[in-house]
C-alpha cells in the first residue's frame, strides 16, 4: 500500500475472487484511475451484487509526514442485479511498516425490489518484510436491518507493481470464505 502523493497520474487494475462452500465462485474486477491533481475514478464488477457494473468517482486528499493518509469521498452508479446510486469514502494510513485501510459506502437502490445497504472492509496490517505482509481484515454489511460482521485474516506478498493478498473471513465458522486477489498497480510517467 502507499499513499504517498505522487506528481504522476496512477491505475490498477485489482482482481478478487471469492471462494466459499456456500456460495458459488465469484470474480469481482475492479479498475481505478487517478489523475495527477487527485480526481479518481474506479470500475468495478459483481462488488455490490452479482452481474453489477458501478462507477465511482471523486477526488482524494494526501497529507502526513511522519503518519501518511489518503482519504478519497465518492459517488457511483450502480447498474444490474442491484441498480442505484452511492456514497462512499476509501481511506488509508501508513506509520513506518504499518498500514491501515478502510473501504466505506451506503447504496440505494432506485428499483422497488432492490434494498439500501451499507458496506464497510477494513484493514490493518504489518510489512514483514518488503515482501510480505499480514494483518486482520475486517468486513460489515447492514441491509434490511440484519448486520452481517465478518472478522478475518489477510496474508499477502508484493512483487514489484504486482500484489497477491489472500484473505480468510469468519475462520473459526462453518461459513468461511476466502477472497485471493491478483493486482497490478503502475505510475503514467509524464512526457518531457
Amino acid at each position: 500500500m502507499s499513499c504517498i502523493s505522487s506528481a504522476q497520474a496512477k491505475s490498477g487494475i485489482e482482481n478478487y475472487n471469492l471462494l466459499s462452500r456456500q456460495e458459488e465462485y465469484v470474480w469481482m474486477p475492479v479498475l481505478h484511475y487517478q489523475t495527477r491533481s487527485g480526481v479518481y475514478a474506479e470500475l468495478r464488477y459483481n462488488y455490490e451484487d452479482i452481474n453489477t457494473v458501478s462507477l465511482f468517482g471523486g477526488k482524494t486528499i494526501n497529507g502526513g509526514k511522519a503518519v501518511q493518509f489518503s482519504i478519497t469521498p465518492m459517488v457511483g452508479f450502480s447498474a444490474g442485479t442491484f441498480t442505484g446510486v452511492s456514497v462512499g469514502l476509501n481511506g488509508e494510513a501508513e506509520w513506518k511498516d504499518f498500514y491501515l485501510s478502510a473501504q466505506s459506502q451506503y447504496s440505494v437502490g432506485t428499483k422497488q425490489h432492490v434494498a439500501d445497504f451499507f458496506f464497510n472492509w477494513s484493514e490493518a496490517g504489518y510489512a514483514i518484510s518488503g515482501n510480505f505482509f499480514g494483518g486482520v481484515a475486517f468486513q460489515y454489511t447492514r441491509q434490511t436491518g440484519v448486520s452481517d460482521a465478518q472478522p478475518g485474516f489477510v496474508a499477502g506478498f508484493t512483487a514489484g507493481n504486482f500484489s497477491l493478498p489472500v484473505y480468510l473471513f469468519s475462520p473459526f465458522k462453518q461459513g468461511r470464505s476466502f477472497i485471493v486477489g491478483l493486482n497490478y498497480d503502475f505510475d503514467f510517467k509524464r512526457k518531457r
